[in-house]
């Protein structure tokens, strides 16, 4: 996906938050009540029903609305200019810069595997093993990127703070987008390997300055390749 498909994409979903203050101001959304469903949604504001899942997502991430399964989305219960201001706010906040993207993965990602190798227990170091060996016998494959993915919220969940692990889920799978989109995810699938074992050495020493080091040295080259690129990116998922 281009960067231009990517703005017009997140032009469709502003474009579908702004329908949906307008359908709180002409009381056809009800705080507390449920909502249309996306075909309905997608009927009522003449857009797709890929974007309004994609907007829905986003309101639920921000706590506008909670989706429960198989009985639909139900709008919070706050009173309608308190959904309007959390609306604007979200069509407001439309692009990160890619920079703060990467330093906030960054962040999540050294404070996950500081607390990882401080409290992993010995179940938390059998699922990194296994997510280590996983992504050993699939680097050479499609499935590359998204065994790598799973190694590092692999650490997270062993962080033992859901918090941390809940961020990394949202945000990662978005940065990667960017990351190949900025052609940043070259570095061979050897060298990550065995960076990899070296994070989960230092965890099994339960050291977590090592850790945190090879964290930062991991992540060092799309570091550097952020600080160059000056453009904001559109927000995809969340």
């Amino acid at each position: 996906m281009n960067r231009a498909v990517l703005h017009k994409q997140d032009d469709h979903i502003a474009a579908i938050l702004d329908g949906m203050i307008t359908l709180l101001n002409a009381g056809r959304l009800i705080p507390g009540e449920r909502i249309p469903s996306e075909r309905r949604l997608a009927e009522m504001l003449g857009v797709s029903r890929s974007n309004v899942r994609l907007a829905l997502q986003r309101m639920e991430f921000y706590g506008i609305l909670r989706t429960y399964p198989q009985s639909g989305s139900v709008l919070a219960d706050y009173s309608p200019s308190v959904l309007r201001n959390q609306i604007r706010e979200m069509r407001e906040a439309g692009s990160f810069d890619f920079r703060s993207l990467v330093s906030v993965r960054v962040l999540l990602e050294k404070e996950a595997i500081r607390r990882c190798a401080t409290l992993r227990t010995e179940e938390d170091l059998l699922r990194l093993e296994r997510a280590l060996a996983d992504f050993q016998a699939n680097m050479e494959t499609p499935l590359r990127d998204e065994k790598d993915l799973a190694f590092h919220l692999t650490i997270a969940k062993a962080s033992h703070n859901p918090v941390i692990a809940s961020l990394l889920l949202t945000i990662t799978p978005e940065v990667l987008k960017y990351y190949r989109h900025y052609s940043a995810c070259a570095m061979p699938a050897q060298q990550i390997y065995l960076e990899h074992k070296k994070m989960l050495d230092c965890i099994r020493a339960q050291d977590a300055d090592a850790a945190g080091q090879c964290i930062e040295q991991h992540f060092q080259a799309i570091t550097r390749l952020a600080e160059k690129v000056l453009a904001d990116v559109p927000r995809i998922g969340i």
